[in-house]
């Protein structure tokens, strides 16, 4: 190959790169803020946390750029009850736009890659995307504000079959209007999976005292 094939090919390499990146990813330092260490200085891992399990009110944000994207997240950031009512999440005073960005890029650059391996393990794939860092599964993990997959709240008579999980996951707000649980990137293997993990489920007995 000579000096200009491997130029154009160089190029090309680049081109695609460019294409084929994730829209509106916004860098984890913008404006000569640090994302990380805003995220400290605004006290939001007093609620959240990033690679490690959340011991606040907020759920783990390691996958959150599989469910939102950053549009998404500086409409969150700028005015959480405009988008949630009943959030408890505070709207922050934040110095700019460039100081938000910093944080939005620090989430977003947190994403840990989902193993192909896991695609027909639903158990995994759960893990792999934290589903429990929100979600409780048989009244373990999750948080209190969002539902138990075995033990649900809202309607807990109702059936949660193989079709109701399927439907669920394609497309949340066609099953519950308005809601808040997002529509996670998944091939039809993963969403089957996942699916019959969740189907398999089985409520732990309450002991009688």
């Amino acid at each position: 190959m000579t000096k200009r094939h491997l130029e154009l090919a160089s190029v090309t390499i680049a081109t695609l790169a460019i294409m084929l990146a994730p829209p509106h990813v916004t860098p984890a330092s913008a404006a000569g803020f640090d994302g990380k260490k805003v995220f400290h200085e605004r006290a939001c891992f007093a609620c959240h946390a990033v690679g490690a399990k959340s011991t606040g009110p907020g759920p783990e944000l390691t996958q959150i750029a599989y469910q939102r994207d950053a549009t998404w997240l500086r409409a969150w950031l700028a005015d959480p009850p405009k988008i949630k009512k009943d959030t408890s999440m505070p709207r922050l005073p934040w110095s700019s736009q460039a100081e938000m960005d910093a944080v939005i890029g620090y989430i977003i650059a947190a994403r840990r890659p989902i193993p192909a391996a896991d695609s027909t393990d639903g158990a995994k794939l759960m893990d792999d995307f934290t589903c429990t860092s929100c979600h409780a599964v048989n009244k373990k993990g999750g948080k209190p504000q969002f539902e138990d997959l075995v033990y649900p709240k809202i309607d807990p008579e109702k059936v949660r079959d193989a079709a109701y999980y399927d439907k669920w996951l394609q497309d949340p707000d066609s099953v519950t209007k308005g809601t808040f649980m997002a529509t996670f990137p998944l091939t039809p293997t993963q969403r089957q999976s996942i699916v019959t993990y969740l189907v398999s489920l089985k409520a732990t007995p309450v002991k009688k005292k």
